[in-house]
């Protein structure tokens, strides 16, 4: 009986020195591109650089709108000197390269570009008209209602909240 004890007890001495020699060699190295709580900083998105269809350098994101509740709406997003804002869910983020990617054209954002002291209102229908059509998907369609009409003509409505 005393010789199982005893080579019972050697197994766990042994196994116990094999186990902390193995864990002092171990090295585990790990990169992450967001905020230690799991979230993403302001930060990592200031200075991005944003790219448009067949652009790798449109501009850069110079501010962020909030939304009433406090969540990102659009992203400020400087060209030339003048400037845009483009919905913040309409962009997909590459966060270890510092970029927000966004999937139209050049031409398509003209019309929401304007001068640096002239930035538009968020709650103005007209600016959420032009912001839907170039991003129909991203901004909140609560507010607008466009319908395509088979001649082409196109019909809005707006709901006011």
């Amino acid at each position: 009986m005393f010789k199982i004890i005893g080579l019972a007890g050697g197994f766990l001495v042994a196994s116990s020195c094999l186990a902390h020699a193995q864990l002092g060699t171990t090295t585990t190295t790990t990169t992450t591109t967001t905020s230690p709580s799991g979230g993403i900083r302001v930060s990592q998105i200031l200075g991005s650089t944003v790219h448009l269809q067949g652009t790798n350098n449109y501009g850069k994101v110079e501010d962020i709108v909030l939304d009433e509740s406090g969540g990102p709406a659009y992203l400020v997003v400087s060209n030339g000197g003048r400037y845009a804002m483009f919905p913040y869910n309409g962009g997909n983020f590459d966060f270890a390269q510092r970029a927000v990617n966004y999937d139209v054209t050049p031409q398509a954002v003209q019309p929401l570009l304007f001068a640096p002291n002239a930035f538009p209102s968020v709650s103005d229908p007209q600016f959420t008209t032009r912001t839907t059509r170039v991003f129909p998907s991203a901004v909140g369609n609560d507010k607008v209602k466009i319908k395509v009409k088979p001649n082409g003509n196109i019909k809005e409505k707006i709901k006011e909240r």
